[in-house]
């Protein structure tokens, strides 16, 4: 089992994904507080991240910058009711992952966690860097 670390405060976000994620590789973990996605984040080799972009209230730019500068190899993949270029261009430039987008699809969620599987399986290289790991900004 993979664990994914589900940092929303919306209950609908909780049901869904895990309604969505039965007979999967993942094991949905729900964080209350910074406190336990840190410690996650600690106890995890290439922690997998889905976070709201309204966590806890504040702005998703601190939420991803404050967990990618305390572990490196997360996967942060940011939950969000609006998609577009832009956002995903901005976060990825901030060392994030994907942005999955509201109301979830079940090939979306899947397509997103199979690409991020193979990269926890390969132990991928810190995604801070997109000029480092290949990766280039849209």
């Amino acid at each position: 089992m993979i664990p994914l670390l589900l940092a929303s405060e919306r209950d609908d976000d909780y049901r869904t994904l895990q309604a969505l994620l039965q007979n999967t590789k993942w094991t949905l973990v729900r964080p209350l507080s910074w406190g336990e996605v840190s410690n996650f984040c600690d106890r995890v080799v290439n922690p997998v991240v889905l976070v709201d972009r309204h966590f806890q209230g504040s702005d998703w730019r601190f939420t991803v910058s404050s967990i990618l500068n305390n572990k490196e190899s997360c996967c942060l993949i940011l939950l969000s009711d609006v998609s577009d270029p832009y956002l995903w261009n901005e976060l990825v430039q901030q060392g994030g992952f994907d942005v999955l987008a509201r109301p979830f699809e079940k090939v979306s969620v899947h397509r997103t966690l199979a690409f991020a599987q193979k990269h926890f399986e390969a132990g991928w290289p810190p995604l801070h860097s997109p000029q480092e790991n290949g990766r280039s900004p849209a």
